[in-house]
């Protein structure tokens, strides 16, 4: 027989939130009635959440961005964004048995797969075909008073010793880059971080910690002190080309965590790497040109990558724990979203903005 859902706020619940009514439009108060928690729902009462890059993107329905988009599902409902959640667990369906009440816990950028294909029996969810995201088609993300989801599995207990504050980015831009470096690096390569926002600036603190001898790259020589605050054993401000050219073939790895939509010449950065090197993307750019004829007497590789699976985000965390790693962080009141939007849309900054819940 199937258990009664556990104590807690199991039932319908209002739940107050900012939502954009309309593609580019200013967040708005709004309160929608959630359903009752099923079998592997979960509800938290959201402390922190952190703003991403992708939240900007969908509230514009810029792009490709577009077609996940609240405004395409035809509902009339709204957009409601925020996807790196933290907070107490409030409420739990009966199937739940990873967490429990009272507990702190965070949600990510995913939050449903179907458990089932060759993709998630290798622990890779985020290539399921059936992948569901916390704020996209429709689904209500976490800039909220309360969020709930249907599939707890996507939700992940925060060890302790981690600042819930700082770790509320690391569910989503943290797994972004943490995933890249854990399995396409290893201890003792020389590994470069292009793009020093807080997705590069994450990277900086995961690559050094995982005993990688870490190269930042930034058109901008004002960013090199943070940078090697954040792990950095080396600079290269690539705008010089003495610089690069100094620099030429020292590289195993370099990790592309540029969002742009300004076309970006990539060759010079290819020199960079060693015979055999990897450039990895994992921010947002525009299409790229690459020189494949002197590709093949180098061997270098591209890759990009997507977030990551369950068992990522569970190592990841665990790694943070015993490193005492956080992203930087700067807190803003849930109430200014529209404010702190604007600045991670329009200033290049070296840390995350999160939202806190009083």
């Amino acid at each position: 027989a199937i258990a009664a859902p556990m104590s807690g706020c199991c039932g319908p619940r209002v739940i107050n939130c900012w939502a954009s009514k309309s593609a580019g439009s200013k967040l708005e108060p709004y309160s929608y009635e959630a359903p009752a928690l099923g079998l592997f729902g979960i509800e938290i009462k959201v402390k922190y959440c952190g703003l991403c890059g992708s939240d900007v993107h969908l509230i514009n329905a810029d792009g490709g961005y577009k077609d996940f988009t609240a405004y395409e599902t035809g509902t009339g409902e709204p957009q409601i964004c925020g996807h790196e959640v933290t907070g107490e667990v409030t409420g739990l369906g009966s199937a739940v048995s990873h967490l429990t009440l009272g507990q702190m816990a965070g949600i990510g950028w995913q939050n449903g797969a179907c458990h089932n294909c060759e993709w998630c029996l290798r622990g890779d969810e985020q290539l399921c075909a059936s992948v569901k995201c916390t704020c996209c088609e429709g689904n209500k993300g976490g800039f909220a008073d309360y969020i709930r989801i249907e599939d707890a599995r996507f939700a992940f207990a925060i060890p302790e010793g981690c600042d819930p504050a700082a770790t509320a980015p690391l569910l989503c831009g943290g797994q972004t880059v943490w995933t890249p470096l854990r399995q396409q690096t290893k201890a003792g390569d020389k590994v470069g971080i292009l793009g020093l926002g807080g997705l590069g600036n994450m990277a900086l603190k995961f690559a050094a910690a995982l005993g990688c001898e870490v190269t930042a790259l930034s058109s901008s020589a004002s960013k090199k002190d943070d940078a090697i605050k954040n792990g950095a054993h080396n600079f290269i401000a690539h705008g010089d080309p003495a610089e690069i050219e100094a620099a030429a073939a020292s590289l195993d790895f370099i990790l592309v965590t540029l969002a742009t939509q300004e076309t970006v010449d990539f060759s010079k950065f290819f020199t960079l790497l060693r015979p055999r090197g990897t450039m990895c993307f994992v921010g947002m750019c525009p299409p790229i040109t690459v020189d494949v004829f002197t590709m093949g007497f180098t061997m270098h590789n591209i890759t990009t990558s997507n977030t990551g699976g369950r068992k990522e985000i569970v190592e990841m965390l665990e790694f943070c724990a015993r490193h005492k790693i956080g992203a930087s962080i700067v807190e803003r009141p849930m109430q200014e979203v529209n404010e702190a939007l604007e600045d991670l849309h329009t200033k290049n900054v070296p840390y995350r903005f999160v939202l806190s819940n009083d």
